[in-house]
């Protein structure tokens, strides 16, 4: 259940506080939102409070202050979404003593796909966690489009010298993970959560989140750590391959091909995700995020998601391998433009174009490649 819309939400530790994490929400939301992060922190000994940011005449600074008024051990900030634009202003300005800051679904940069246009969209957007669309369906207090809104720009003013984690979907397209990369300093750490989308922090993969919030939070009060791993194994590991085929537009191409099996003369064919996952194998959990991406680019077209199944939009034999790479993947080549083989670079670029576009989901269909 959530917390009133209008009320500052607070959860304890049933013992003695570890000290207190202070949260910020987004675009739409109100703090009882907050109240699964709330309960599963409180449970590892921290005080966390919700302030009710969403008045028009609330002092951010001032009710982040008082959140923190008589609190002991660690000085947390967190803020999601327009809330850690908002915490990034708040510890820069520097007069609320804090230990350390989170930043989670920072919009950094504008969006890559048009605004949502309606509920289901922004569902789509924020979460694929079936317990917190619940949630956002039923609750009244909601206010559905404000992300929509765009988002203030990053605060010119530099954060402070204090440890900050970064926590973000790879597949959020309200703010581009790309450009929050750019800002991360050196010393911060960055968890970036695999078919992750916006509200990371209630998202279908919550629990790792929170876990690892929760080894930020021990770091910071208690200085708690793993040991590293050794050099020679971290550069054992560095090395890429020149050309890779990412899982995620693999699984892409797996479930289309299911698709395009199932299409018929009719073209109306509909898999369930169930289905797909299990004929094609596919995780589940990752095939759901990847379909979200796939009707967004216009390429497949659902009845109530992944229960009542997916079709193509259009026929196979028009989408091209270099369409679902642009669904998937954002970009079909990335090279460097500079330096003497930047010619050479540019050719390679077009080729993988002309190569990917001149192959359609019909080179994937059982009467071209074997199952």
């Amino acid at each position: 259940m959530s917390a009133p819309a209008t009320a500052t939400a607070r959860w304890t530790p049933e013992s003695a506080s570890r000290g207190t994490v202070v949260v910020l929400g987004g675009r739409g939301e109100h703090p009882g939102l907050y109240a699964r992060l709330g309960r599963r922190l409180a449970v590892d000994g921290w005080t966390v409070v919700a302030p009710d940011s969403a008045a028009g005449d609330a002092d951010p600074i001032a009710a982040v202050a008082a959140a923190l008024d008589g609190a002991t051990g660690a000085r947390v900030l967190l803020g999601s979404d327009t809330g850690a634009l908002r915490a990034w202003e708040i510890a820069a300005e520097g007069t609320v003593g804090l230990d350390a800051l989170v930043l989670a679904g920072l919009p950094a940069a504008a969006p890559t796909t048009e605004p949502p246009r309606d509920r289901a969209g922004e569902l789509d957007a924020r979460t694929a966690c079936p317990v917190h669309r619940g949630v956002l369906e039923a609750d009244p207090g909601f206010r559905w489009g404000e992300i929509a809104v765009p988002a203030a720009p990053v605060p010119s003013a530099a954060l402070p010298e204090v440890p900050v984690l970064w926590l973000h979907g790879d597949a959020d397209v309200v703010a581009p993970v790309a450009a929050v990369r750019a800002l991360v300093r050196a010393a911060d750490e960055l968890a970036v959560v695999a078919d992750g989308v916006h509200d990371v922090l209630n998202d279908q993969f919550h629990r790792i989140v929170a876990a690892r919030l929760v080894l930020f939070l021990e770091k910071v009060a208690k200085g708690a750590t793993f040991v590293a791993p050794e050099a020679e194994a971290a550069a054992r590991t560095r090395r890429a391959a020149p050309l890779n085929v990412s899982a995620r537009l693999d699984h892409a191409l797996r479930a289309l091909a299911e698709l395009a099996t199932a299409a018929g003369d009719d073209g109306q064919g509909t898999v369930t995700c169930e289905t797909i996952a299990r004929t094609r194998g596919i995780p589940l959990n990752s095939l759901v995020n990847i379909m979200l991406q796939l009707r967004r680019a216009g390429l497949v077209t659902s009845r109530r998601g992944c229960e009542g199944g997916y079709r193509l939009a259009l026929p196979a034999d028009t989408i091209t391998v270099a369409d679902v790479v642009r669904a998937t993947e954002g970009a079909l080549a990335t090279v460097r433009g500079t330096g003497p083989a930047a010619a050479l670079w540019a050719d390679l670029e077009r080729t993988v174009a002309d190569f990917l576009t001149g192959h359609t989901l019909t080179a994937l269909t059982p009467e071209r490649t074997p199952r």
